[in-house]
């Protein structure tokens, strides 16, 4: 049983699955081995064998779980993955069923084949644990690991702005789809803080609306774009999973978020007293790495770290505010800057663009 209580477990999913199973298939469909990951910030997987086939359902938020994003779009993500299984041979997820009705597990959800690897966790860190299995390779693993992943993003990028992502464009307003994406961000922080003004967030829009790229460049956006969101094996990518935060922008979005929370997770060690992470996704490296695979040529990346630091602190101040809601935490810390965990590295990431 999962101690969050926003998160489903398996023993209530199973009996719901195996009628589900029953109703798209036959009536003597078995369902065995269900299980709930302890991972996952918006939504919940589980995985479950059907027929001893190996299956990945991605359910919506339950309706009283404080969501993460004020919409979840199980078709948007469909559509997205299948585009770039079409596309590119990035391996994102095969969909083979989309259950459009709430009726089964209370939510509607979709199903993927099960991609069998490894991922390297958030809790405990897979940087930080000295017992992850990315701290048991070695140097030439990670720098296998780190160009592999990169590549994925390269390959990514070549899909544009074209007729097959228009369902991807902003309706935000904006003169280019970077402004059309911190647009986005305003609402969704809007949304995401309640009643709770957060003013290093505050401060980020500010920062950044004056400071923005003059840039119009857009290809597919993955959005989540870390390694947290990978399945390995042998240190390289073999599926490219959570796909809701999807767009269309500057590949340099991609790339940022990698560093960023590469750096996230550096300031986490050095708050905690650690020693030293391995050293990897570093911002200059890194886009040399993008750019020697085959990518396109990319802006300084500053600017593009601060935007992730924003995106990522309008996440944490909502997943801390749940945990209030749930009574989970003691209510708002007297600074709301400390929902975020990271404002010093947020204010130093602000600093340096102005």
């Amino acid at each position: 049983m999962s101690d969050l209580p926003w998160r489903r477990t398996a023993e209530a999913l199973e009996p719901a699955l195996c009628a589900w199973a029953r109703s798209v298939g036959r009536e003597s469909s078995v369902i065995t081995d269900v299980r709930v990951p302890d991972n996952g910030m918006s939504s919940d997987s589980v995985r479950f064998c059907l027929d001893g086939e190996e299956l990945v359902a991605r359910l919506a938020p339950a309706p009283d779980a404080y969501q993460t994003f004020p919409t979840y779009d199980l078709e948007r993500q469909r559509r997205v993955m299948e585009l770039v299984r079409r596309r590119t041979s990035v391996p994102a997820p095969e969909v083979v069923h989309h259950e459009e009705s709430d009726e089964w597990v209370g939510v509607p959800f979709i199903v993927m084949r099960a991609i069998e690897g490894l991922v390297p966790l958030d809790t405990p860190n897979y940087l930080m644990d000295p017992e992850s299995w990315f701290r048991r390779g070695t140097p030439a693993d990670w720098e296998r690991m780190e160009a592999s992943t990169l590549a994925v993003l390269v390959e990514l990028h070549r899909i544009g702005s074209d007729e097959d992502t228009a369902f991807l464009r902003s309706e935000a307003p904006g003169a280019t789809p970077l402004a059309c994406q911190l647009a986005e961000h305003r609402r969704y922080y809007d949304w995401a803080r309640g009643e709770h003004e957060v003013p290093i967030l505050e401060r980020a829009f500010d920062v950044l609306a004056a400071t923005l790229p003059d840039t119009d460049r857009a290809v597919l956006n993955w959005g989540d774009a870390r390694p947290g969101n990978i399945i390995y094996r042998d240190f390289e990518p073999v599926g490219i999973l959570d796909w809701e935060m999807a767009g269309l922008g500057p590949p340099e979005i991609d790339v940022a978020w990698a560093t960023f929370f590469q750096r996230f997770w550096v300031s986490m060690a050095e708050l905690a007293g650690l020693p030293p992470l391995p050293a990897m996704f570093e911002r200059s490296s890194a886009a040399a790495t993008y750019e020697r695979l085959g990518g396109d040529r990319l802006e300084d990346l500053a600017w593009y770290e601060a935007l992730s630091g924003l995106r990522f602190g309008i996440i944490l101040a909502r997943m801390s505010l749940r945990s209030v809601a749930f009574g989970l935490q003691d209510g708002v810390p007297d600074d709301p800057d400390d929902l975020i965990l990271f404002a010093p590295l947020l204010r130093q990431l602000l600093d340096d663009l102005q």
